[in-house]
């Protein structure tokens, strides 16, 4: 098994790890995917937007007053994000994981958004996120038909099954049960779209760690 520790051997682990031709290919291609999928968003965006959806009843949605909490919800799932990101720094194996996971949440997302459009719920409330924003495409302003499943909720819940050790989780995994609190507070989901996110997810991680292959010269104890 790849150590967890988070300088020990670092180099010789990145080394091994890049080392292994098995490991550059599917690195290149995830990161190939990865870019394209990001070069499709605007427009991906763009078309779901322009389309009618169906509202949905949701009585759990109606109990509860809409708030702005955009600034609590981001710095979650930024600060969880980063946090991620060294330890893909840290762990080789971990990057590779992670790279296919996102790619996945993205790809499951968009086929999920296609199959069923939904109108935004009532009373919702712009999530204000620039750097996300930015990438869905700003022309479009602030995307609110990307409904089912929940992504801001999914990418904490594949945080938490991603990292690897057992405090790394439940801090991930408390953080996805915040924002996705959070994003019902704000009117931005509806209930279902949260809770297909822990279901989805959990698959999307399990497809992940099968796609994967890792040399064992890429994983030094």
């Amino acid at each position: 098994m790849e150590s967890t520790q988070p300088i020990s051997g670092i180099f010789e682990r990145w080394s091994n790890a890049l080392g292994s031709a098995v490991y550059r290919r599917q690195v290149l291609l995830y990161l190939l995917i990865f870019i394209a999928i990001l070069i499709a968003f605007p427009h991906f965006f763009a078309f779901i937007e322009s389309r009618q959806g169906w509202q949905i009843a949701d009585p759990l949605l109606r109990l509860i007053p809409a708030n702005d909490l955009s600034l609590i919800t981001f710095s979650i799932i930024w600060i969880m994000s980063l946090f991620l990101l060294v330890r893909m720094i840290q762990l080789p194996s971990l990057a590779l994981n992670a790279i296919v996971a996102i790619d996945l949440i993205f790809l499951t997302r968009m086929v999920t958004i296609i199959l069923f459009p939904l109108e935004p719920p009532p009373g919702l409330i712009a999530l204000e996120d620039p750097i996300s924003n930015f990438f869905y495409g700003k022309a479009h302003g602030f995307i609110t038909r990307d409904l089912f499943f929940s992504g801001h909720t999914s990418s904490m819940i594949m945080i938490g099954l991603l990292l690897p050790r057992k405090w790394e989780k439940r801090l991930a995994f408390a953080a996805a049960l915040a924002v996705g609190c959070l994003v019902l507070v704000q009117h931005i989901h509806y209930t279902i779209d949260v809770l297909g996110a822990w279901v989805f997810t959990w698959f999307l991680y399990r497809m992940a760690k099968a796609m994967v292959v890792i040399p064992q010269n890429a994983s030094p104890n």
